[in-house]
């Protein structure tokens, strides 16, 4: 699967399109060798209508709406979380059972520590065309060698398209550059078809530096990076109290195609 330069967290049309207009102003499309990724944030209690304090997640009535306005000038993607994964694969039937067969979004990531392995390969079975991110959290990793990630990642086969090294998990945390590349390493050598991505607090200040020390490190720029806390302004110090700042956005985008394009 091509890589991507992702921002995740937008909660409105108006800001979908203003970081659709970031991407383009950087000079990112779907043609060029990164592709622009926007990630829309859905969690079981969103899925099921109930109320939340964190400002990253849109109601779940307003995703086919934030997709359309996205409308293909990115690589749309739902990234989930449930805490209720004997059913997982229902639930995400629940969410694309319209968007999918309308092509408004074939991806997923799927923030969840470990999801069953059968469950995700239904997910695949169920929608073919589905590409699949695994979020390899702090909570995944912890208390975990690099081998025994790589491992567990391998055991879901095909189904998945993609890995996402995120020690932060949308927490604006320092990234962990020792930690996430002896994952990569580990990973490179026993899932070859693998996309993998980086995570943990990217920004405008940090992207140009930490993308270089990436590439200097695996000798290839064919990996995916995402950001979400690091392009926000906390309102109080409780996660997800916060909200996107497109300057951050610009300056992480400009920064990012400066070193990868």
């Amino acid at each position: 699967m091509r890589p991507y330069v992702g921002i995740t967290g937008p909660v409105n049309n108006q800001e979908v399109r203003a970081i659709c207009r970031e991407f383009s102003e950087a000079g990112y499309s779907m043609n060029t060798p990164h592709i622009p990724m926007l990630g829309f944030l859905v969690s079981y209690k969103t899925l099921n209508g109930q109320p939340t304090n964190n400002r990253r997640y849109p109601s779940i009535n307003e995703i086919p709406s934030l997709l359309k306005e996205a409308n293909q000038q990115v690589l749309a993607m739902i990234h989930y979380n449930s805490k209720e994964t004997d059913n997982l694969s229902d639930q995400v039937s629940q969410i694309f059972k319209t968007i999918y067969k309308e092509g408004l979004c074939t991806a997923i990531q799927l923030n969840i520590v470990w999801p069953p392995t059968d469950q995700v390969k239904k997910i695949k079975e169920n929608f073919p065309e589905m590409q699949i991110v695994l979020q390899a959290s702090h909570k995944a990793i912890s208390g975990k060698t690099p081998e025994e990630i790589a491992q567990k990642i391998k055991e879901y086969g095909r189904a998945l398209s993609y890995a996402l090294i995120d020690p932060s998990g949308g927490r604006g945390l320092p990234f962990d550059l020792e930690t996430s590349l002896q994952i990569y390493s580990e990973l490179r050598e026993r899932v070859h078809d693998l996309t993998i991505g980086f995570a943990g607090g990217f920004t405008g200040e940090n992207a140009a530096t930490r993308i270089k020390q990436l590439i200097e490190q695996t000798k290839e720029t064919g990996f995916c990076i995402d950001a979400e806390g690091g392009l926000r302004d906390k309102i109080t110090q409780e996660y997800g109290d916060d909200l996107l700042n497109i300057g951050k956005v610009k300056a992480y985008l400009q920064s990012s195609y400066s070193v990868l394009e």
